[in-house]
């Protein structure tokens, strides 16, 4: 269980990283800009999770392997900034379904972990998976996809339930990537048949 949530956790960091490098690109921002929002978008959500969690200090305080990788993730986006990357919004789009997935599992297990009632323990998945790229967007003038018609932290809860209501003695290694299988495959059929939830459409005059 460990070395995968090991896992999840690196890989999460790092492609919610590349989200926020690839917007801080397409807002034309210099190196340290970059790299600034590259490293809040990556390790936001987790933060926020450990703080509630009573899981203090945060582990990239005392370990700054998180950060490291964060900036990493932002040199490397900025020096293939090429054609490659030329439909940044698209490349976002992925990296944060990716790192959306990875956070719900990860931040599921996490509270589970913590002891937290299984409906909380999902809430703090959507919370890990969401709360970087609402960061991420807010720094950089842009409106927080959780606040778009879109499937987005219902995505994450999605994931999350499956981890948490699967039994135990299904083994973690299943829980958590049935969890990932169903975040993630919601998130891009999300974002490739443009599906959302139902919207109330309420009317504009004023009686």
């Amino acid at each position: 269980m460990a070395d995968l949530l090991t896992w999840f956790a690196f890989v999460g960091t790092a492609v919610f990283a590349v989200s926020g490098a690839l917007l801080g690109l397409r807002k034309s921002m210099d190196a340290v800009g970059v790299s600034f929002i590259a490293t809040v978008t990556g390790v936001g959500g987790g933060t926020i999770r450990d703080l509630l969690l009573g899981a203090t200090p945060v582990s990239w305080v005392l370990n700054p392997i998180d950060i490291v990788l964060c900036i990493a993730c932002a040199v490397l986006v900025s020096l293939f900034n090429t054609r490659l990357l030329g439909r940044r919004m698209q490349w976002l789009l992925y990296a944060d379904a990716a790192g959306l997935a990875l956070f719900a599992v990860l931040g599921a297990a996490k509270a589970e972990a913590a002891g937290a009632h299984p409906f909380v323990a999902i809430l703090f998945g959507a919370m890990s998976a969401s709360f970087g790229g609402i960061i991420r967007d807010i720094i950089c003038s842009e409106t927080p996809v959780l606040f778009r018609k879109e499937i987005y932290i219902s995505a994450a809860l999605a994931g999350g339930a499956v981890y948490i209501l699967l039994p135990v003695s299904a083994g973690f290694d299943a829980r958590a990537i049935a969890g990932l299988v169903v975040a993630l495959s919601l998130r891009l059929f999300a974002i490739r048949f443009n599906w959302t939830l139902p919207f109330p459409n309420y009317s504009k005059d004023v009686d």
